[in-house]
């Protein structure tokens, strides 16, 4: 027999019990994003932006009435907009998988005594490391 194809059986309520282990640790990631995310709009509230102002607005006496109007330019740090972003997307992230954890966490429960094949991508989906 191939590998891709073996099948390893459980009971339903051991992978509720592997469940709640990664809707744990999702909701741990979370809750780390979100403060990063806090971090992250702090630091560009307090020093975060750049303020690009046109070279002729400086020496108001040779301004013309058109430069008032593309004068100056108000920009988040590239890097912290970068930072944001990679927050944004963690979060979003893991909020799907506590979504997903919790919908299984509910299905197994109710259903503990069933025994369910798991092929390699099922097993590492209760069972697996990392994310």
């Amino acid at each position: 027999m191939l590998r891709k194809e073996w099948k390893f059986s459980y009971t339903a309520s051991r992978l509720a019990e592997a469940s709640d282990l990664k809707l744990k640790l999702h909701q741990e990631r979370f809750a780390w994003w979100k403060d990063k995310k806090e971090q992250v709009i702090t630091q560009i509230r307090s020093d975060g932006l750049e303020i690009d102002e046109n070279i002729a607005l400086k020496n108001t006496t040779l301004t013309k009435s058109g430069d008032w109007n593309r004068g100056t330019q108000v920009t988040v740090r590239d890097d912290l907009k970068k930072d944001l972003d990679k927050c944004l997307k963690k979060l979003s992230y893991h909020t799907g998988q506590i979504n997903d954890y919790n919908g299984w966490q509910q299905v197994l429960n109710a259903n503990s005594e069933v025994r369910l094949n798991l092929n390699h991508d099922d097993w590492l989906f209760f069972f697996g490391q990392g994310q």
